[in-house]
């Protein structure tokens, strides 16, 4: 299985990063916008969103959409590399270089906690057709969102993959501990998966 989503993972990446820089921008546009056109995106709401490395999907959009309406915005900043944490940061002032060459914010505010946010824009290599999602393969965001297998009735944030159209497949080969997503936004436009994963506690 580990193989399988190894070949995957790079066989993915290969796709993404054969967009044209032009078509890369366009298509980034496009998932930002279906992705602000969500409901929770509005004045006072609590956004994390990372900010993109390895021909990741452009997030430059979907920022500048929440700073026009006052969505509050938050990156994720890698704090233990062992245990593979994040936390989320306000995005605020100067970036510099952090784990992995990721940006992130160059003064240390206070973090939010994972469960407080109203949506999050989740990176991802590949997404199947259930809303299983294929990272980078260190699991920072399966651990950070880890708690949604655990509730009942407490719905928490929503998790939108950002994403290309080239990244989609039939099946990841999930794993249990694997993140599901709510919803996907590509350029196509926003795919909700019904709210039945992650233990069906939605």
């Amino acid at each position: 299985m580990t193989h399988d989503k190894s070949s995957l993972r790079a066989t993915l990446r290969e796709r993404r990063r054969a967009l044209p820089p032009h078509d890369h921008a366009a298509r980034s546009r496009r998932a930002a916008a279906a992705l602000a056109a969500e409901r929770g995106f509005k004045a006072g709401a609590r956004l994390a969103a990372y900010l993109p490395v390895a021909f990741e999907l452009d997030t430059a959009a979907l920022l500048a959409a929440a700073r026009r309406r006052g969505v509050r915005v938050y990156v994720p900043v890698v704090i233990d590399r062992r245990r593979r944490r994040i936390e989320f940061r306000p995005l605020d002032g100067r970036l510099r270089r952090g784990a992995y060459g990721i940006p992130v914010p160059e003064r240390a505010h206070a973090a939010l906690g994972a469960r407080w946010f109203d949506l999050v824009a989740v990176p991802l290599v590949g997404v199947d057709r259930r809303g299983r999602r294929l990272g980078m393969g260190g699991g920072y965001y399966d651990r950070a969102f880890a708690f949604r297998r655990l509730r009942r009735t407490w719905r928490g944030p929503r998790l939108v993959g950002l994403a290309f159209d080239c990244q989609r497949v039939d099946s990841i080969g999930a794993e249990a501990w694997d993140l599901g997503l709510d919803a996907l936004a590509t350029e196509s436009g926003l795919t909700d998966f019904g709210g039945h994963l992650d233990g069906g506690k939605r």
